[in-house]
């Protein structure tokens, strides 16, 4: 007896959530971050330079523009394009 392809999914097993009562709509990140502004962009990291920050590879800051740089924080730098 073959089951492949006899299941079509969309049945469940045990309670139903009571969280299912309070679902809200989709969360708009750039919203809440509020990266509509002209000067604020999200970068990728690329490099280990500030894993002690907590920073990893792959990771995902907003970066702002506007803000002025000031000492212990965090800056992104263009050199040579790059």
């Amino acid at each position: 007896m073959s089951l492949a392809g006899s299941y079509h999914g969309g049945n469940t097993t045990g309670f139903a959530s009571p969280a299912a009562d309070s679902l809200e709509g989709p969360i708009d990140l750039a919203e809440i971050l509020d990266l509509r502004r002209a000067n604020r962009y999200p970068v990728r990291v690329s490099g280990e330079a500030l894993i002690e920050r907590g920073i990893l590879p792959g990771d995902i800051l907003i970066a702002d523009a506007a803000a002025p740089p000031a000492h212990g924080k965090v800056a992104i730098v263009m050199v040579h394009g790059e």
